[in-house]
């Protein structure tokens, strides 16, 4: 019998299965919505950018939601329920392909958005639930396990303009629904809480802690022109000075080779830090980390050739893998049991909402300045960061209790 503090040995294998097809779907549908909008209809950078934001923005209450729901349902049905409805979304759009516009486009990434928001807290809070090794370590596996998964989706991507649309669309239907099989293999997981969660406390629990709130807000700075850049800003700078020839592969291919060497980048890193942990002091490590950002931006700014480029993108996604779990793990450590979900929920909404910010306002940068001097302002706003978090954040003298 295992103790209530005791997870069974199985609970992290299946909660990894099930991440990890959840991710390949994610990866391979991030790919796809990308490439009918820029290679198949192709739009111009503000109306792409209009479009990714408009599919954010459907999420964006959902997410709260979903943070105070998986604090207050059963986590295993929960997702079970919303990760088998995501199935059908893909299934739907290849049925009306033959009128394929961008608001179908966009009310296909809302609605996957919209429901794998409303899981996504309740699958980020469980962690702590069904894991036996600290905080550190199984945020690190959470991240390096799906997104290995992921690269091998996104590889469905150079198959595009080969085999078309339907048949990708269908892989991620199965994605989705292979996902929700593996929820299944979860122990039950009753709420911390039963009496009824307020949404005031949320906020309360938020605010008490001041470096959840500060870690809060550099991430919703750093990931508008970090995580933001790369999903707006990049797709029209390969297309506008590596495409057409540049490398021996259709331009579908190009696509999936940036994707796949930003999450390579991503994955690497974490690779690297489950090595390392647990980290000690994370926060220095995050921090220099917004100066290395200025030497990423800046190589790529320049114009390399196409595979030195191809290193630049992989950079960014070592600074982006990097980031995200320190902040990520970070936050995890330091919310109470009892309100976690509705923390990570308010985490996900922030960064939710950069991504709308980001959408909206590189999309019209690109237009204006050009797709490489678009990236700029996040230099800016990398050394903004960087004193912010070494002088008043109070991360750079955190001190991990999984280090202790």
């Amino acid at each position: 019998m295992n103790s209530p503090s005791t997870p069974p040995r199985a609970a992290f294998f299946w909660y990894l299965t099930s991440s990890s097809l959840s991710m390949a779907a994610l990866s391979l549908q991030g790919l796809l919505i990308t490439w009918i909008l820029v290679g198949e209809l192709g739009e111009t950078p503000s109306v792409y950018g209009n479009s990714r934001a408009l599919i954010n923005a459907a999420p964006l209450v959902i997410l709260l939601i979903g943070g105070f729901a998986g604090d207050r349902f059963d986590a295993k049905r929960m997702l079970f329920v919303l990760t088998a409805l995501t199935a059908l979304a893909p299934v739907l759009l290849a049925l009306g392909l033959a009128d394929l516009n961008i608001w179908m486009v966009i009310a296909f990434g809302a609605a996957t958005t919209v429901l794998s928001s409303l899981a996504d807290p309740a699958r980020q809070g469980m962690i702590n639930r069904v894991s036996r090794l600290d905080v550190q370590r199984s945020i690190a596996l959470v991240t390096i396990v799906p997104s290995l998964v992921g690269i091998g989706a996104m590889g469905f991507g150079t198959q595009l303009e080969e085999f078309g649309l339907v048949p990708i669309l269908l892989v991620l239907s199965a994605f989705y629904l292979s996902s929700a099989l593996a929820v299944l293999g979860l122990p039950k997981l009753p709420p911390a809480q039963e009496e009824r969660v307020r949404v005031i406390d949320g906020f309360r629990a938020m605010f008490q802690i001041p470096l959840i709130r500060n870690l809060l807000g550099m991430n919703f700075v750093s990931a508008i022109f970090n995580a933001g850049g790369y999903m707006v800003v990049m797709p029209y700078v390969l297309m506008s000075h590596y495409a057409g020839g540049t490398l021996p592969i259709d331009d579908a291919s190009l696509f999936t080779a940036m994707f796949i060497a930003f999450t390579i980048g991503s994955t690497g890193s974490t690779i690297a830090l489950f090595w390392l942990m647990p980290l000690r002091n994370p926060g220095k490590i995050f921090i220099s980390l917004q100066l290395f950002r200025i030497i990423v931006i800046t190589g790529i700014w320049v114009q390399p050739n196409p595979w030195l480029f191809m290193v630049f993108v992989m950079m960014w996604g070592i600074n982006m893998g990097v980031n995200s779990t320190l902040i990520r793990s970070t936050i995890q450590e330091l919310a109470p049991p009892e309100h976690r979900s509705k923390i990570l929920g308010f985490y996900l909404f922030a960064f939710t909402l950069s991504g709308i910010l980001a959408a909206w306002v590189l999309g019209y940068l690109v237009e204006w300045l050009g797709a490489l001097n678009a990236l700029l302002p996040g230099i800016l706003i990398s050394i903004g960061l960087f004193l912010y978090g070494r002088y008043r954040s109070g991360y750079w003298e955190f001190r991990s209790p999984s280090a202790f």
